[in-house]
């Protein structure tokens, strides 16, 4: 409703075709005198008490409207109201629209703001919306990506809270992730924090991850992320993979013959592909296009015509 404040002077924009369309979006009455009003304001560039009131009926109407949004920040910013306050305003709006985007966008626009300012900002002032979004949904991208914006915009890789945090997400579910995303970004997104001693830590770390849970894309992507990153050879971890796929051991001597490929024992398909990865980088061709064959006909089929392309071009 747009009663608390006089809008009689405003001539609303249409928003609604005269002309026939195909597929004619059907506003209802509030939408369409709400939107008209806010465009019209808009469009003058009105930067008032009712302009910003009516954003906030617009937002209300259609929180993904990038557009009200930033005029909403330009009428805060212009009549330079308690950015603190609008952040509390908008957690609700977060809470009641978990996939918006535009909200953390606009989130972004008030700390920088509240930063130029000079007004003192902790990062953690934003961890309990946070904390409470990604109990509504662990692996809400927008929360994800804000979080990441949070630990580059005011330095926290290698926070203790934040690697507390995320610890506990990967205990929660070791398949997320979007968790194990932030991990790396978190430790490695620092090349100057980066050394030795963390490499070797997160390699156990992951290590004993993967032991719970053989079979989980994500920690192994996040090994093999280590070690590109490291540098280190995949030949490190051959032994460690064989406990997934111990009957490539047992039948390395006979390579491609159907004999070998009875007595493999897999219990992870990704253990199998790393082992395929170390071959090849150990020039083992044999080796490597016996584990290719091994996902393709029996342990991941699905991408059978991935693994022979994989076969294909070993060199």
């Amino acid at each position: 409703m747009t009663d608390t404040y006089n809008y009689d002077d405003v001539k609303p924009v249409q928003i609604r075709s005269d002309e026939p369309e195909l597929c004619q979006i059907l506003y209802d009455d509030e939408y369409e005198h709400t939107m008209g009003i806010l465009l019209a304001l808009m469009r003058d560039k009105e930067y008032s008490e009712r302009a910003l009131h009516i954003t906030e009926q617009g937002i209300e109407l259609l929180a993904s409207h990038y557009t009200i949004w930033y005029y909403r920040f330009e009428i805060l910013t212009t009549l330079n109201k308690n950015l603190f306050d609008e952040l509390d305003w908008v957690e609700q709006i977060a809470l009641e629209n978990q996939k918006n985007y535009q909200i953390w966008n606009y989130r972004q626009l008030l700390v920088e703001k509240i930063i130029e300012s000079g007004a003192d900002f902790s990062p953690y002032r934003e961890y309990p919306l946070l904390g409470e979004m990604l109990e509504e949904d662990v692996k809400n991208h927008h929360v994800w990506s804000y979080r990441k914006w949070l630990v580059e915009r005011f330095d926290l890789f290698h926070a203790p809270k934040e690697v507390s945090f995320v610890n506990s997400k990967i205990d929660e579910d070791v398949r997320n992730n979007s968790a194990w995303t932030h991990r790396h970004f978190l430790l490695f997104g620092k090349p100057s924090l980066v050394d030795e001693t963390l490499v070797n830590d997160e390699v156990e770390y992951v290590k004993m991850k993967i032991e719970l849970c053989p079979q989980n894309a994500s920690s192994w992507t996040y090994l093999l992320g280590i070690y590109r990153r490291a540098k280190k050879p995949l030949g490190e971890l051959h032994e460690f993979c064989l406990q997934f796929a111990n009957g490539m051991a047992e039948s390395e001597s006979t390579a491609d013959t159907d004999e070998s490929q009875d007595k493999a024992e897999v219990k992870s398909s990704f253990a199998l592909e790393m082992l395929a990865r170390i071959y090849v980088e150990q020039k083992e061709i044999a080796k490597a296009k016996r584990a290719y064959t091994l996902l393709a006909d029996k342990y991941d089929p699905i991408r059978k015509n991935y693994w022979e392309y994989q076969k294909s071009v070993i060199v």
